[in-house]
C-alpha cells in the first residue's frame, strides 16, 4: 500500500512519510501520540489542490486519522476509552501475524 496515492483535502502525502509513521506505530509502546504523527506528516504534505475551507493542519490530522484506522484494520493498535469518554490509541502487546499493510 506505500505506492498508492494519499490524498486528504487537497494535500498528498508522499509514499516515503506515510511509511515514516507506520514505522513510528510499530515502535510505539503503549499509547500512540497522535500528535507527534501529526507532526511527521504536516511538514512533508505536497500541495496539488487545497480544498479551499481547509488548512494543512486539517489535512494532516485527517491523514493521520486515515493511517491509525489502517493501523488498526492491520491488528497494531486498538481503540480504549477512559472514564471521560476521550479515545486514545494503544498500541496492541506482541501479537503473531500483526503488520501493517
Amino acid at each position: 500500500m506505500a505506492d498508492c496515492l494519499h490524498m486528504f483535502r487537497g494535500y498528498r502525502v508522499p509514499p516515503e512519510t506515510v511509511e515514516q509513521v507506520r514505522q513510528a506505530i510499530i515502535d510505539t509502546r503503549g499509547r500512540v501520540d497522535v500528535a507527534a504523527l501529526r507532526a511527521i506528516v504536516q511538514p512533508a504534505m505536497k500541495a496539488v489542490d487545497p480544498w479551499s475551507s481547509t488548512s494543512r493542519d486539517l489535512a494532516a490530522a485527517c491523514a493521520v486519522d486515515s493511517l491509525v484506522f489502517d493501523a488498526a484494520r492491520a491488528g497494531l493498535v486498538t481503540r480504549h476509552v477512559n472514564a471521560w469518554k476521550f479515545p486514545a490509541w494503544y498500541r496492541v502487546k506482541k501479537q503473531a501475524g500483526a503488520a501493517c499493510r
